[in-house]
């Protein structure tokens, strides 16, 4: 799933873990007409909250002192480092509404492993962490431009067993101009039950800021799910990116309670 796609003039692949009271985001970042490349770390540890880049003159997966695959992953940039054995526990899923990838419709394409087990230990200004079997995310996106403006949730850690969480909620350009369309998608994994939820298919709706807000998902004949999330502890990302990964999150199908994360709800905002 993490194949490169060279014509795309940007591209991401990246991995999240929540480990006990540690987290760790990591992106490798591909654009390609700028020529402008990065690894990019996002951390929560006990030695506090940081993002830290690291220019590269190009995105090598496979090469190099950062590396990537569907199985391991290790790096530097600055004061932390990590080394890790991946192992893929849920099929990917590559959201779509045909014929919209097909005909590259808008602006990016993902493919996202939703569960994913990580194993080995990390490091954040001298002080090492283990990470035995925590779970987490492996994910790639890719096409003209980023959105102008999304909500993204990605959690797999919850008080209820076998729930997994990823919402992605943005406005893209169609076939490359300039326009606002909204679009994206709910994947919901709660034992043997998985839910691939597509907009515009399912009507949406999102409230609130980034410290607190819900996005709902309305469909036809069918209980609403609502994502309710608290956020804290963010940090700036760039490009007007900010993100947590120590969030909190509910899960409401109509008036249940399906499940409820407190301090692994990976979380990002990027306004217009």
């Amino acid at each position: 799933m993490l194949d490169p796609h060279p014509g795309s003039a940007v591209e991401y692949w990246f991995f999240k873990v929540n480990s006990g009271g540690e987290a760790l985001l990591v992106d490798w970042i591909a654009r390609r007409r700028s020529g402008d490349h990065a690894v990019r770390v996002s951390i929560h540890s006990p030695r506090g909250r940081a993002v830290r880049f690291l220019p590269i003159p190009v995105v090598s997966l496979a090469e190099g002192e950062n590396t990537l695959t569907e199985t391991h992953t290790k790096g530097r940039v600055e004061d932390v480092t990590w080394d890790l054995a991946m192992e893929i526990l849920d099929p990917p899923i590559a959201p779509d509404v045909f014929p919209a990838r097909l005909l590259h419709l808008l602006d990016l394409a993902v493919v996202v492993a939703p569960e994913v087990r990580f194993t080995g230990s990390m490091t954040h200004a001298g002080q090492s962490f283990e990470v035995a079997g925590a779970k987490g995310v492996l994910a790639q996106y890719w096409g003209r431009r980023l959105p102008r403006e999304w909500w993204w949730i990605s959690t797999n850690q919850f008080d209820a067993p076998d729930l997994a969480v990823e919402c992605d909620l943005f406005r893209s350009g169609v076939w490359g101009i300039p326009a606002s369309a909204p679009a994206g998608y709910l994947f919901i994994k709660h034992g043997e039950l998985r839910k691939l939820i597509m907009s515009p298919t399912a009507r949406t709706r999102v409230s609130g800021t980034p410290e607190k807000f819900e996005i709902a998902f309305r469909r036809l004949g069918k209980p609403s799910i609502r994502l309710r999330a608290t956020g804290s502890s963010y940090g700036d990302l760039g490009e007007r990116i900010v993100n947590t990964l120590v969030g909190d999150l509910e899960v409401w199908e109509g008036n249940t309670l399906i499940g409820r994360a407190t301090g692994t709800a990976g979380l990002e905002r990027r306004p217009r």
